[in-house]
């Protein structure tokens, strides 16, 4: 056969396949998709009509082969304008194909799924591996022997189905996505109910210190116009004292003035006495009753600073018996001293000479309740503990026989101080009072109760019988033990005054203070001399070394300061004993070794030319004070536990 024959033999067969394929498309599919499957038959007629006018040069006759017109599905239609309408398409795609070569953009076309591929691909993904075993053999079976034709039976699968799959794909990908903002919206749902939580309790704490800030306004406005209100009273008393102090002047001048006329008066008398033995006359000369040349008693400052009401005395040089046994004159502060100490050669610390330093070597239970404050006898082996259980005992060392137990205060005891005698103790407590116990007697010489809050601690004098208590009512007095009263009152602290310890040999007093200061007073005048700045909290106790050139300062969490007593404003040196508070610092005799009780328990070393610090450990609760005997061999602390350690 020729060209055209076989052109017209494979538009027989594409008809019999594209209308095969319309039918079952038209069976499978009622959505209108057979005329779909009929212009791809036109297409096929149409490229054989073509091929047959490209052989039309050829001069041998074709026959015209009658086409069966079941096979057609579209004569409806006319021939001429499908043959058009092929053209126009061609044109287009021409056109189409020569736009693409010169776009810059290429599209990439998926092609569509075989039907085969997608049936094992469904099998496979549904687990179905024998049916695919059957399906696989049977159908390389029907393409080996031929009864299989690729492109018949073989055909694409629609895009919807491939569309379907796709958005099944996006369907569980939208899902994922779902979940996971669901799973953030709850997260950020939990964020927002505790901020919200937050927020209420930050609002209703604001509103707390709204109320207590506007609680507190109203107080200081109800104190403000309290105070305002003893200004008067005030201004008052104070012109009353001006009054008093102008009338006493004027008084003491007519005393002066009457007491002078007196002594001239006097003279006379004993220059008319001879005249009148000489001229005989026998009458006795009159006899004055006057009171003796010396003046009376002035009011001192001391009694002037606690404005308290002294009785005149007619005598000067009247001497009156003290209550610890001496005789004296009315008081009058004693001049400053040689201190010994400057000019001895003073014994090492025995925590230096021993190898490993301090050991405890006995520990006993002093009390029940917590040991306040420890002091060492001058010249004996005898301390003297001070308790909260009210009450103090004296203990021999080291073995720790009790001997003495000391009870009258009705709170707890703040400190204690020993006379430079050994013979007489001072204590003072809670209760507000300073009592003075004598040893022979085995019984209390005098209470002194002027203070109006507790005291926190006392101090001889090394020479006098004069005694300074500190106070929590910011107060230090001075007290004349033999004339049992306060002849001094030094004011000056802001806060409450937590030890006091005169300078050995000197009318200086040094004190420390909950208002974070350090002060030396001069007891002569009454004044300060200076004020030491550098604590940033309270200040709970002071020591001075026995050359009194040096004081120890410790706060409340754990800074310690040294200072010197020339004046200067700053520190020698600063320390820091960890974070818990200083209850006590004690100088050896050579000053080489601060001892610190802290409350953490332990007892800490520290040697001043080295800056090294060794610790004591062995309490079991807060170290409240710790003091060295008097050679220094060895040292001795008491603990909130009630128990007393001894080290050698």
């Amino acid at each position: 056969t020729n060209k055209a024959s076989l052109s017209l033999t494979h538009c027989r067969t594409a008809i019999e396949k594209h209308g095969g394929r319309t039918r079952r498309a038209v069976l499978h599919n009622r959505c209108g998709h057979s005329h779909v499957y009929t212009r791809r038959f036109k297409s096929c007629m149409l490229e054989a009509t073509l091929e047959a006018d490209d052989d039309e040069e050829d001069e041998h006759v074709y026959q015209e082969v009658a086409v069966d017109s079941a096979s057609s599905s579209d004569q409806e239609e006319d021939w001429d304008a499908i043959v058009k309408r092929v053209k126009e398409k061609k044109s287009q795609n021409l056109n189409l194909s020569v736009s693409t070569t010169n776009a810059p953009e290429v599209t990439v076309t998926q092609p569509s799924e075989v039907v085969d591929d997608f049936v094992r691909n469904f099998l496979l993904r549904m687990g179905m591996l024998r049916t695919l075993h059957c399906f696989q053999t049977e159908w390389y079976e029907m393409a080996q022997t031929g009864r299989l034709r690729q492109s018949a039976d073989n055909p694409s699968l629609p895009d919807v189905y491939s569309q379907n799959r796709q958005l099944d794909k996006e369907v569980e990908m939208t899902k994922a996505e779902m979940e996971h903002y669901k799973e953030a919206a709850n997260i950020a749902k939990q964020k927002y109910v505790k901020m919200k939580k937050e927020r209420d309790y930050h609002r209703m704490h604001h509103r707390q210190s709204l109320q207590e800030k506007n609680k507190l306004i109203t107080d200081i406005k109800r104190m403000r116009k309290h105070y305002s209100s003893y200004e008067p009273a005030m201004q008052q008393l104070k012109q009353k004292y001006e009054t008093a102090t102008r009338e006493k002047m004027l008084a003491r001048l007519e005393r002066d003035k009457t007491i002078t006329e007196l002594n001239n008066l006097q003279s006379t008398l004993a220059c008319l006495r001879p005249l009148s033995d000489n001229t005989g006359r026998s009458q006795p000369a009159p006899v004055v009753n006057a009171a003796p040349r010396t003046p009376a008693h002035v009011p001192s400052r001391y009694d002037i600073a606690d404005n308290k009401p002294v009785e005149p005395q007619t005598v000067s040089d009247t001497v009156t018996t003290s209550i610890i046994g001496k005789t004296r004159k009315e008081f009058s502060f004693p001049h400053n001293q040689a201190n010994p100490y400057l000019s001895q050669t003073l014994p090492i610390c025995a925590h230096l000479t021993r190898t490993g330093g301090f050991k405890m070597t006995h520990s006993f239970q002093a009390h029940d309740c917590g040991i306040s404050r420890l002091c060492y006898h001058p010249t004996k082996p005898l301390v003297v503990t001070c308790s909260d259980d009210h009450t103090w005992k004296l203990w021999n060392l080291p073995g720790g026989e009790l001997l003495m137990t000391g009870e009258g205060h009705k709170d707890w005891l703040g400190g204690a101080d020993f006379h430079s005698s050994g013979l007489y103790l001072a204590t003072c407590s809670g209760d507000g009072t300073v009592k003075i116990w004598d040893f022979t007697k085995s019984q209390c010489m005098l209470t002194l109760s002027e203070h109006i809050q507790p005291v926190w601690g006392c101090s001889w004098h090394s020479t006098a019988d004069v005694l300074a208590s500190a106070s929590m009512d910011h107060t230090i007095r001075i007290w004349d033990v033999n004339g049992k009263r306060c002849v001094l009152t030094l004011r000056g602290h802001a806060d409450s005054v937590n030890s006091v310890q005169f300078l050995p040999y000197s009318s200086v007093l040094c004190s420390c203070s909950a208002d974070r200061t350090v002060s030396l007073w001069d007891c002569r005048t009454g004044l300060c001399c200076h004020t030491f700045y550098g604590h940033e909290h309270s200040c709970n106790y002071a020591a001075v070394n026995v050359k009194a050139d040096t004081i120890a300062s410790g706060d409340s969490f754990g800074h310690a300061f040294l200072w010197d007593v020339r004046g200067y404003s700053e520190p020698q040196a600063t320390l820091q004993f960890g974070s818990c508070s200083i209850n006590q610092l004690e100088f050896d005799l050579n000053r080489k070794i601060l001892a610190v009780a802290s409350n953490d328990g332990i007892v800490k070393m520290h040697v001043l030319d080295t800056e090294k610090t060794s610790q004591l450990e062995g309490h079991t609760d807060a170290v409240q004070s710790a003091i060295f005997d008097q050679r220094c061999t060895m040292l001795i602390s008491g603990s909130s536990d009630g128990t007393v350690a001894v080290w050698e």
